[in-house]
């Protein structure tokens, strides 16, 4: 007969009280995730319309070159990075969620100065105050989610980046019903979008005010348990039998929420981003999309109005096509999460970027040019979660802001060379042409993606 063991009715009764309290825990953290990711989306959609609509908005509203619609990208990213890796990285993931409601909030605004824009000043403190709103919201929503999740942090971050997906999707649909009403008038979607931050700052808040008052519950709970302990005195205490088998099934249950004494460590970032094979790998593929992203996001609209003739509301349904292939990716991710071969992936996503770019730039008609941004859709699916379930896997809750922000901030940067380097060759070349000049870096970065693969893991 298997030995007996025993444990103490009082910690049995505690436990037993603490059910409900975990029941209501688990309510309260799906329904902030739930309001997180509503919030998601409808920041993205918005961000994403404002962006990618801003070259057509001073193009054709406010009469400015491509150097001068270059230069606003690249001062845009310089407000990003600076907000993602100097204000971001700074805010504790336990307020993430209340600095994502500022952002949108910021947001709201920026939108009504671009809608009212008449001149290059003006149009500059709309982008200025989007790019803030963006490193603030996109950063802080991303800890408030992945704080949430706990140890579910790899499906949670596919699920939120179907999300991401999802929203880009319905967003260039939604703005092409728009413009369509508007008689291709450029402003009018930036009025119609202020209405989705505003929502996405409501979400935020509530879900903020679940997780206080998670924390303070948990305080509480916590508070009681030591009192508990303290009011117990010495002597013979009442018993309940329990298993051998439980035993092992406890014993289980502790060791995998961390190591065991005397184990040896965990592999962990604490020397940066860069210190692993693995943070390597994920920088450089970021950075390897990241140039044609920032390419497209400044210039892409153009290069379907201009360079393939396509009118304002057409030219969105390009960009469905973009973001619906990335949707769909991503959501095979979600689906096959956890993902093994991340690498393998990664490496499928810098060869379609190659391919998308250069069918971009060679294209004549309609069809090349769908099936190019398909092809440049597919790599923005699967390089965005991949690269942060390769940083949540090694990286304890405490240490992710940093490696998030780090993450995103260093991805940033290059929206603020791209777009200089583009505006300034676009006038000799023109807007398709430039496409072509991002596969020297792509084929680049992809070479030294292939070399970190092929290398020892450190």
């Amino acid at each position: 007969m298997a030995p007996r063991y025993v444990r103490p009715v009082r910690e049995t009764l505690r436990a037993d009280r603490a059910e409900p309290d975990k029941t209501s825990g688990r309510l309260r953290r799906h329904g902030a995730l739930v309001a997180l990711l509503l919030g998601t989306a409808a920041f993205r959609m918005t961000q994403n319309m404002a962006l990618t609509t801003l070259s057509l908005l001073a193009h054709h509203s406010v009469h400015l070159g491509a150097g001068a619609i270059g230069s606003l990208g690249a001062i845009s990213g310089i407000v990003v990075a600076f907000v993602t890796l100097v204000l971001s990285r700074r805010i504790p993931h336990h307020r993430a969620a209340l600095s994502a409601a500022g952002g949108m909030g910021l947001l709201t605004l920026a939108l009504i100065v671009l809608a009212v824009a008449s001149s290059f000043g003006v149009l500059l403190v709309g982008v200025m105050l989007l790019a803030v709103a963006g490193g603030l919201t996109m950063t802080g929503l991303l800890n408030a989610i992945v704080t949430e999740a706990g140890r579910r942090r790899e499906r949670v971050i596919a699920i939120y980046t179907v999300t991401l997906s999802l929203s880009l999707a319905v967003g260039p649909l939604l703005e092409t019903f728009v413009l369509s009403l508007a008689r291709e008038a450029v402003r009018a979607p930036y009025v119609a979008f202020a209405v989705f931050p505003l929502l996405g700052a409501v979400l935020a808040l509530l879900a903020s005010r679940q997780q206080r008052g998670a924390r303070e519950a948990a305080e509480r709970a916590r508070q009681e348990g030591g009192e508990e302990i303290e009011e117990e005195v010495p002597g013979e205490r009442l018993v309940i039998e329990v298993s051998s088998d439980e035993v092992v099934a406890l014993g289980s249950h502790k060791e995998s929420s961390g190591p065991l004494p005397g184990a040896p460590p965990t592999r962990r970032w604490s020397g940066g981003l860069l210190s692993t094979r693995a943070g390597q790998m994920a920088l450089v593929t970021e950075l390897l999309y990241g140039v044609p992203f920032a390419g497209i996001t400044v210039f892409g609209a153009l290069v379907a109005h201009v360079g393939f003739g396509f009118s304002p509301a057409r030219v969105q349904l390009g960009f469905t096509v973009f973001f619906v292939l990335s949707l769909l990716a991503r959501a095979v991710v979600a689906f096959k999460a956890p993902i093994i071969h991340k690498k393998a992936l990664l490496t499928l996503a810098a060869l379609l970027t190659t391919a998308g770019l250069a069918l971009l730039g060679l294209g004549q008609g309609a069809v090349e040019l769908f099936l190019a941004m398909g092809l440049l859709g597919i790599p923005h699916g699967l390089t965005f979660p991949l690269s942060l379930a390769l940083i949540a896997e090694s990286t304890p809750a405490a240490g992710l802001p940093r490696a998030n922000a780090t993450l995103l901030g260093s991805g940033n940067l290059l929206s603020v060379v791209v777009p200089l380097v583009l505006g300034g060759i676009i006038p000799e070349i023109g807007y398709q042409k430039m496409t072509l000049v991002m596969l020297g870096p792509v084929v680049a970065l992809t070479a030294v993606h292939l070399a970190l693969r092929k290398a020892p893991a450190s």
